[in-house]
């Protein structure tokens, strides 16, 4: 009964604080305000008000003349609609802030490789993965001009193309381009930090559909044992990844070891 008082109460306490916030900064009457006041919201799971705001952000910034900032609110926008699971208002966003970038502003932009990446990810969601990967391609292609090869995001670029590779069944391109991600994490944050567990993830994704089954294993493994140095033993976030070393195990027909992790996972 207490925790859920506190919690209550600690949620009525940031009801309280965006109101406040909402308040003084409409006042100011700047992009700026409108741009906070957005994130705000977006940061605290209430999409429609961020949009409402980012329009507000729009307007503004066409006024001043600023397209860099509006191609963002556009990708912004963009990206809620995506997650929201409407591509057709999504890639409306996303293509006024394509336009801008493809017009007005330098075609190695970072923006523009954000819009590239929204788009891709708007793609995949339809499964329409050609097309994903020709987006992904251009976000990378300006990542490596403005950001050089080791740089983490960089790293993530690759790992949306690995992660598209795999949904569309190319494995080996996928476990390329993991490999490149999973390399440029290693030289930047080490092989035991917890930016690199998304490569052994997908690296073990993929040797696992190629039924190359010790390999999947050895990249499972790495990364549960990174989230245990990351999270210690016991934490609720290990389940998964038990899970996903049982299930090779099943593969395997090796029901012992497969129980033994299912045992782990909780499930």
């Amino acid at each position: 009964m207490l925790s859920s008082y506190l919690a209550l109460r600690n949620l009525w306490a940031m009801q309280f604080m965006l109101i406040a916030s909402v308040t003084f900064l409409e006042a100011q009457n700047l992009p700026e305000s409108y741009m906070q006041l957005a994130d705000d919201f977006k940061k605290n799971a209430q999409p429609d008000s961020a949009l409402i705001y980012y329009e507000k952000a729009s307007v503004e910034f066409q006024k001043l003349g600023d397209l860099e900032s509006l191609a963002n609110v556009y990708n912004q926008m963009g990206i809620i609609r995506t997650r929201q699971d409407k591509y057709e208002p999504a890639k409306k966003y996303l293509e006024k802030a394509l336009q801008i970038g493809h017009t007005s502003l330098d075609s190695n932009n970072l923006t523009t490789a954000v819009t590239y990446i929204s788009l891709g990810v708007v793609y995949t969601a339809e499964e329409k993965y050609e097309q994903a990967l020709i987006f992904h391609h251009q976000a990378l292609a300006i990542r490596l001009s403005k950001l050089g090869e080791y740089h983490a995001d960089v790293a993530t670029s690759y790992g949306n193309i690995g992660n598209v590779y795999f949904k569309s069944k190319d494995y080996d391109q996928a476990i390329e381009a993991h490999q490149k991600a999973r390399n440029i994490r290693a030289k930047i944050f080490g092989e035991n930090s917890a930016e690199i567990i998304e490569s052994f993830k997908g690296l073990g994704n993929a040797y696992r559909e190629k039924k190359d089954y010790k390999i999947a294993l050895e990249y499972f493994e790495k990364a549960l044992q990174n989230k245990i140095v990351q999270r210690g033993l016991g934490h609720a976030e290990l389940a998964k990844f038990y899970k996903d070393i049982s299930n090779v195990y099943y593969l395997m027909g090796d029901k012992v070891q497969g129980d033994l992790y299912k045992s782990k996972s909780g499930n």
